[in-house]
């Protein structure tokens, strides 16, 4: 595609003053040989597009949110594989890296649920199978807005430097979005490993509560043997 960013930022700016999504028309979509060799003899800079199959829809059976399926030539268009600067765009790269390390299972949050349809159009082309996919919901802060730097400690030091035990840090996190299928709430690491199953992430977002987490490290504190207990407060 040989279009141009002044181009392509017209073509967007049109599709929403007329109401309609703004994604790719198709300007280089079938394009003839003699016009695209103009382009190439004229110098002019160009991106490798994926040509959505006509009438192409994808479907996926998410472990967590279910059945989600995308209408692909409504929805996205013939999107952008690689850069003018010759650079492959994420989704590409993402697609490629899962397929040759032999991903089988893909958890990440629910923010990436649109790329899934890019990426699994690219797997499908290229004959791979795609992973299962698990899109977790987001955790927000006490608030109810997205969990961000203002909402306090953002690095597993700081937990630390602020006495919370590693146990105690895994413990909540696993219980952000999972359920163990009863009231339980303290978990060692083996037990996590034993009970966490994909199937039980619920689809609401969790809410990051440090009054929570400071009772889950009490707890933890208490369970340790004095002699660890006595070495971690020397620490």
């Amino acid at each position: 595609c040989f279009c141009s960013e002044e181009e392509l930022e017209a073509k967007r700016a049109a599709a929403e003053a007329a109401g309609i999504d703004a994604k790719y028309d198709g300007e280089w979509r079938d394009a003839t040989p003699e016009r695209i060799a103009q382009a190439e003899k004229e110098g002019l800079p160009y991106t490798v597009r994926f040509r959505v199959p006509s009438g192409a829809r994808v479907e996926i059976d998410d472990l967590v949110r279910g059945n989600v399926a995308w209408d692909a030539e409504a929805t996205v268009g013939d999107f952008i594989l690689l850069r003018s600067s010759g650079v492959p765009v994420y989704n590409f790269c993402v697609a490629v890296d899962d397929a040759l390390m032999q991903v089988s299972t893909v958890v990440r949050a629910e923010e990436h649920l649109t790329n899934t349809l890019r990426q699994v159009l690219i797997l499908r082309a290229l004959g791979f199978e795609p992973p299962q996919y698990a899109h977790c919901s987001l955790i927000l802060g006490e608030d109810r807005s997205k969990l961000s730097k203002r909402h306090g400690a953002t690095s597993v030091d700081q937990f630390r430097q602020q006495g919370f035990l590693p146990d105690a840090i895994i413990n909540y996190l696993a219980l952000l979005g999972w359920s163990p299928g009863d009231d339980r709430e303290i978990f060692s690491r083996d037990e996590l490993v034993q009970e966490f199953d994909l199937a039980r992430i619920v689809k609401s977002p969790a809410v990051f509560d440090m009054s929570k987490l400071r009772w889950l490290n009490g707890q933890h504190l208490r369970k340790l043997p004095n002699d660890t207990l006595l070495a971690s407060v020397a620490t």
